[in-house]
């Protein structure tokens, strides 16, 4: 359960850009270049965008919030995300990473978050502890939602 919730805020944040870049097209404007061909497999320049904005979205960085943010500025520019917002999540990410490729033993990398943990311990939470990362993300994603309603003008239950 705990996996898929932040699975879930990973594929939310690819969803949210994708419908930032959606309503503002403007915000794909890059020195990026683009083939003939993929341009004239649209028909139009609306098709163009959306496929455009599909190639961004599948060249992101996954599992690290970071890499995430430096790479999008349509993100970055909410100002939701501050370094304590970041090293809290980039942990969430690396417990969830843990638990889906690890199986929740402790590996080098972990420690690298974790100093405190013993490297090929498995690594526990309690209830409580998942339902507090869990609301912390839900919170995130509420905090980010508002910010990005009001800058990019986007329709409410569209992300």
């Amino acid at each position: 359960m705990f996996s898929s919730f932040v699975d879930n805020f990973e594929t939310y944040l690819s969803d949210l850009l994708y419908e930032i870049f959606l309503a503002n097209p403007s915000t794909l404007k890059s020195k990026q270049s683009v083939t003939l061909e993929e341009v004239l497999n649209c028909s139009d320049l609306q098709e163009f965008v959306k496929y455009w904005a599909k190639v961004k979205i599948g060249k992101l960085q996954k599992g690290s919030v970071r890499g995430f943010i430096s790479e999008n500025k349509q993100i970055s520019d909410l100002n939701v995300l501050d370094d304590n917002s970041q090293n809290e999540i980039e942990k969430i990410l690396q417990i969830r990473h843990l638990y889906s490729h690890r199986n929740g033993v402790v590996d080098e990398k972990f420690l690298q978050y974790f100093p405190a943990e013993l490297l090929g311990s498995e690594h526990q939470m309690s209830i409580t502890e998942i339902c507090d990362k869990m609301e912390y993300l839900a919170s995130i994603v509420n905090q980010i939602d508002l910010a990005s309603y009001s800058k990019f003008k986007l329709v409410q239950g569209t992300s």
